[in-house]
């Protein structure tokens, strides 16, 4: 059988068109279509009873504001203020959390269309936020939106476990010797996630063809030509600048940025990591039939950890990144409804016997790395397979 469906830009153009004969993956939406709903509606009463529209409001654009202010005064300091090196490592670090929490509370509803009606303001804003932190706007939207959410979890389609060998993400992927280490140097590798996707992952998912559930990719040109033009700006913004109109050594300007791209980094791991890999959480396989064990809607539940997910204090800075059901739920709805509907998720799982996962954000912190043993260790995690999975495993072709 032939997969027709083709990955689309933010414009809606197709970029790939899969040729390759493979078994389609299913979910059994029968078994929770009661749930999902339920769910629909009380969040359709939710939106009509108050008035809200699903995408930014005054909130959002106050956030906005306030980190791209934050983002531009630290970055105007450093060149312009004369300071000391470790004054301007404290800016400099100030410029990377600032960034960062204005990609994950703009630029990542962006990336589902979910901030603003307008697609392309959505990809200019995504693009800006995302060349502050030199990670490609495009290539991260496609392997967020087109894979991960798709199938969270499931090995050979989530290309969040699937493209990595030194840490071992499921219980579905082969265990190495190093592995049952990985708890312990997983930490020094999270350092350098932002450095690893600037200089390398980038590179190589722009001229992959295969990756994940994605098969036979193909880009819009125009999308090689902006690649080069933001890791260009973004090299000027981060080095060729500093190092022009800063009277300091290059090496200091070279280790102040590095050090702030590990604590951004860090930041960064610290808020998402565990909301997918954790005990708690579920990875589920492909029966011989070619289904999932259960239906979407329940799917998104069991392969996330949600922690504080109704704090209003936790919404407002990481852009609904604590409530990770309701976002993969509601992808199309801005973060800020997100405590609101966890709400109506978790009482309308309750009520159907549905397993809802949540936390706080240190117990998140801990579920992950216990995992993270307890995968190096080839422990087994409750929940771990679907029923079938046991003698066949269904698994599209990965990327090479």
């Amino acid at each position: 059988m032939t997969d027709t469906n083709s990955i689309t830009t933010a414009s809606g153009k197709a970029i790939a068109r899969p040729r390759m004969r493979m078994r389609p993956i299913k979910f059994r939406n029968e078994l929770d279509r009661d749930f999902h709903r339920v769910i629909r509606e009380r969040v359709a009463r939710y939106f009509d009873t108050n008035g809200f529209g699903k995408y930014a409001n005054r909130m959002v654009a106050f956030k906005a504001a306030l980190f791209l202010a934050l983002t531009v005064g630290a970055y105007t300091l450093i060149l312009t203020s004369g300071m000391g090196p470790w004054a301007l490592l404290g800016l400099a670090n100030l410029f990377g959390a600032s960034s960062l929490l204005l990609a994950i509370n703009v630029a990542h509803d962006a990336a589902h269309h979910a901030l603003t009606p307008f697609r392309r303001a959505n990809r200019v804003i995504q693009t800006l936020a995302f060349t502050l932190l030199g990670a490609n706007a495009y290539l991260w939207q496609l392997r967020h939106v087109k894979s991960h959410h798709n199938f969270p979890n499931v090995n050979g389609c989530d290309v969040d476990i699937d493209d990595t060998s030194f840490v071992r993400l499921s219980p579905n992927q082969p265990r190495r010797r190093y592995h049952r280490f990985q708890h312990l140097y997983a930490p020094f590798m999270f350092w350098l996630v932002d450095i690893h996707t600037v200089f390398f992952q980038d590179f190589v998912y722009l001229f992959k063809r295969r990756l994940a559930n994605m098969q036979d990719i193909r880009h819009p040109k125009r999308e090689y030509v902006l690649f080069f033009v933001c890791k260009l700006a973004y090299l000027s913004l981060m080095l060729f600048i500093p190092m022009a109109l800063i009277d300091l050594p290059w090496w200091q300007i070279g280790l102040g940025w590095m050090i702030m791209s590990f604590i951004m980094s860090t930041i960064f791991i610290s808020l998402l990591i565990g909301t997918h890999f954790a005990e708690e959480t579920e990875f589920p396989e492909v029966d011989s039939d070619g289904y999932l064990a259960t239906g979407w809607a329940t799917h998104a539940l069991v392969t996330s950890l949600d922690w504080a997910p109704e704090s209003k204090i936790a919404n407002f800075f990481v852009g609904g990144a604590n409530a990770h059901a309701a976002h993969h739920l509601f992808p199309g709805v801005c973060h800020v409804h997100y405590p609101a509907l966890t709400r109506i998720i978790r009482q309308a799982a309750s009520e159907h016997g549905i397993k809802y996962n949540c936390t706080g954000f240190f117990g998140l912190l801990r579920s992950h790395f216990r995992f993270l043993k307890k995968m190096g260790a080839g422990e087994a995690t409750r929940g771990m397979s679907s029923p079938g999975a046991a003698e066949y495993s269904y698994h599209p072709a990965h990327g090479t």
